[in-house]
């Protein structure tokens, strides 16, 4: 995976066995969303029940509103169609902004992108 850092956000998705993963690197506002919300509305739609698509949010620097109102509409999509969204990330940028929101009641956050692949050691976004 390479990256144009000169960008204000960069995602990218990869397939993992019947699993999809989102990346993101740099900063999610009002202005960026929209490249975050194509990406997760595609791995959606690419993954199958009860496989999980992985926000890999490891790389972000920067987590508004608009982000946390984004992972939440397709957090609620995903398990409307049977498939969970897991957050993959262990840095304060993301897990900090998670928990003072209130939303560690709703996404589900793991350190890393294996673990939450596996769904295996959650992490409490607190």
């Amino acid at each position: 995976m390479s990256y144009d850092f000169s960008l204000p956000l960069q995602v990218q998705r990869e397939v993992h066995g019947q699993s999809v993963v989102v990346s993101a690197r740099g900063e999610i506002d009002q202005n960026t969303v929209a490249a975050l919300g194509s990406e997760l509305r595609t791995a959606v739609a690419l993954t199958t029940p009860p496989f999980p698509v992985v926000a890999d949010l490891s790389g972000v620097t920067f987590l508004g509103s608009a982000g946390l109102n984004e992972l939440l509409k397709h957090e609620r999509v995903a398990r409307a169609s049977g498939i969970s969204l897991r957050i993959a990330a262990a840095h304060r940028a993301v897990v900090r902004v998670i928990a003072a929101s209130g939303l560690d009641e709703v996404l589900t956050t793991y350190p890393d992108v294996p673990r939450a692949l596996s769904g295996r050691e959650i992490r409490s976004a607190s």
